[in-house]
């Protein structure tokens, strides 16, 4: 019932109009402070925080202080702080005070990972955008957004804020992979709009993929150039994320190489696809996948790499997107060879529920290659005991996050850690 009713409230004029009003004050209390900064933001539906920390990790290197907001945290040059909110993009007086930060610490470039919540709730509005940066988009938050083409939409209104910002230079980063891009490109006027492709013509493409336990090789080609790329980042998905970075050299002409050197020296985001191996050689990784096209990317390149089984944890949150639940299930189901079905984020709704929800979709017979545990520490225990020599294990859900919404309270929870209680595990 409340979750209706904040439904209604959220969808209702007065509210958007408050909304509003909230990010424009925010916006004057700080004295604008996108003004004095060059904006780029990127969203999508898998791969943000990545990406958003690729680019921040070029500009760095080779152009000024920049800052960065993600997921997972928030820089300031070479500065760290942990995201606690459990949001990408949190109120809009807190946007806009990281922003005055920014240029406080004497930041030229800003970063921004940006959600869907996060446009349509007007957190992100007001800023001044120069960069926009899309890779893909498949569904997700249908719970809030109801269609498909009403999420779509809502990503597209950071492409129209950029043209209707101050600055003379406004540019499109798309993913010619992505059915949006050529619908996007032919309804706006860029001054300029960038490309990239692992599979299509672009300005920017990647070939010759070549997927490894703990790394990636690609050609990159660029006009008549070729350039070998090594990366730390692991899948094929990652090369596209990698993509979307070299794309912004494109509009802010930095050395080839010298951007090629930076991504090469990228330690990769904290658990999206981290990789461990404990003393009985098994393999595991922690991911944040939590949607069906996710959760399919990273077990295809599980499969690849794989010699024995894999053996994968997941679960689904509370209320949002109950829909992608089957979806979910059939994309472990297909490519894994043991399932555990645990929490994620239970919050308001039945623990129990959720998992039924997921159940009755389920092909097996219970203990067929197939648990349910319902607390989330007892099923890594279960992955853990278990597993055998050469097993891939990979939780996937929470990834980074460090808390857990339970029917009873927020407690402090990490896979990670989880994990580091039961063995001894290590990067490699």
């Amino acid at each position: 019932m409340l979750e209706k009713i904040k439904s209604i409230l959220r969808w209702s004029v007065f509210y958007r109009i408050y909304k509003s009003t909230e990010s424009n004050i925010a916006k004057l209390a700080f004295w604008n402070p996108s003004k004095n900064l060059i904006v780029i933001w990127v969203t999508w539906t898998d791969g943000k925080s990545t990406t958003s920390s690729l680019i921040h990790k070029i500009f760095n290197d080779n152009l000024w202080k920049t800052a960065l907001f993600t997921t997972v945290n928030q820089k300031f040059w070479d500065k760290t702080i942990d995201n606690i909110y459990k949001m990408t993009n949190v109120s809009a007086w807190k946007t806009q005070e990281f922003l005055h930060k920014a240029v406080e610490e004497n930041c030229k470039y800003c970063i921004l990972e940006v959600s869907s919540h996060g446009i349509d709730q007007k957190r992100v509005a007001n800023i001044e955008y120069d960069t926009a940066v899309l890779t893909n988009i498949t569904e997700e938050h249908l719970d809030y957004h109801k269609t498909f083409f009403n999420y779509a939409n809502t990503k597209k209104q950071l492409f129209q804020w950029v043209l209707r910002n101050h600055n003379w230079k406004k540019i499109a980063i798309l993913n010619k992979d992505d059915e949006m891009w050529k619908q996007w490109t032919d309804e706006m006027a860029f001054n300029k709009t960038i490309t990239y492709s692992i599979f299509s013509s672009s300005n920017i493409k990647a070939d010759n993929i070549k997927e490894y336990m703990n790394h990636t090789e690609f050609t990159l080609k660029y006009l008549s150039k070729e350039y070998k790329v090594k990366t730390k980042l692991l899948w094929a998905f990652n090369v596209s994320n990698a993509l979307a970075s070299i794309a912004t050299w494109y509009a802010f002409k930095i050395e080839f190489e010298k951007m090629i050197k930076s991504i090469e020296n990228f330690e990769r985001v904290d658990w999206r696809v981290n990789p461990y191996i404990d003393e009985k050689w098994v393999y595991y990784f922690i991911d944040y996948a939590h949607t069906p096209a996710w959760l399919n990317a990273v077990l295809t390149f599980l499969n690849k790499i794989k010699t024995w089984r894999i053996i994968t944890v997941f679960g689904a949150p509370w209320v949002r997107d109950k829909e992608k639940r089957p979806k979910m299930w059939n994309v472990v189901s297909r490519n894994s060879d043991i399932m555990i079905i645990t929490d994620d984020d239970p919050d308001t709704e039945d623990r129990m529920e959720i998992i039924k929800n997921i159940q009755k979709w389920v092909k097996r017979k219970l203990w067929d290659n197939y648990w349910v545990m319902s607390d989330r520490e007892l099923a890594v225990e279960l992955a853990h005991d278990i597993a055998k020599k050469d097993d891939i294990v990979l939780i996937a859900g929470k990834g980074h996050e460090k808390v857990q919404l339970t029917n009873l309270w927020k407690r402090e929870y990490s896979d990670f850690w989880t994990l580091q209680k039961i063995t001894n595990i290590k990067a490699f």
